[in-house]
């Protein structure tokens, strides 16, 4: 990120490695992805110096739109807000993303369903347009299978979509954390100029696949990501 300009994006989507360590649903394991299983201080700090760089590459009208989850870890609850709080971001609201199923339903606890989306800004009159009269709980099943797409953990085309299209204005698009190219392909339907960047280089044919299938031109600007 250090190679764009102050003020450079309207909009910043993006979903973090959660650094939960490998992917499992109950007892089957799936992998991981890079950054996934660092130290909790170190990632959290890690964390805060990403919001702190996409806030300085974010114009003073614009809004940025963080995906990540309450994390529970040898039965202790981690919130994101820990981290969030830290940033030089204001908090502008807290969407509950319902995703109606989970990879963790161990009768020991309420199954945890839910994830977060955090609409985050630099400035405290910055509006949106909720057009599609959305509240704030999204329920968006996800559907995807983890060995077509290429991704352990793919965000639904949906969750980018109803952020998008409550965004009359929008004009320039950045996803520091590409993954299987969401972001990308939903901007691409829309005619938004998207950026990417993605941490983990072994996605970069999965990000290669989505934008053949979808006709999108890609550029490879830089081998270091941050």
């Amino acid at each position: 990120m250090k190679r764009f300009k102050d003020g450079s994006f309207d909009t910043i989507i993006t979903s973090p490695p959660y650094n939960i360590g490998k992917m499992h649903s109950n007892n089957l394991q799936f992998g991981t992805y890079a950054n996934n299983d660092m130290k909790e201080e170190d990632y959290q700090k890690w964390q805060t110096e990403i919001l702190n760089e996409c806030y300085r590459i974010l114009e003073d009208g614009g809004s940025m739109f963080y995906n990540h989850k309450v994390r529970i870890k040898k039965g202790v609850a981690t919130h994101p807000l820990e981290w969030i709080l830290k940033s030089d971001f204001i908090l502008k609201q807290e969407i509950v993303w319902d995703m109606g199923k989970s990879a963790n339903c161990d009768k020991i606890r309420f199954f945890p369903f839910s994830e977060r989306i955090y609409w985050l800004v630099k400035n405290p009159k910055t509006k949106l347009y909720n057009e599609n009269k959305l509240s704030d709980v999204w329920r968006v099943v996800p559907t995807h299978k983890r060995k077509e797409e290429g991704h352990i953990a793919v965000m639904p085309d949906e969750i980018v979509e109803n952020i998008v299209d409550a965004l009359p204005n929008v004009k320039k698009v950045y996803d520091p954390f590409g993954g299987s190219g969401t972001t990308l392909k939903v901007c691409k339907s829309r005619n938004i100029h998207c950026e990417i960047s993605e941490i983990d280089i072994n996605l970069k044919s999965t990000i290669e696949k989505k934008a053949r299938e979808e006709k999108i031109l890609l550029r490879l600007v830089s081998k270091q990501v941050y």
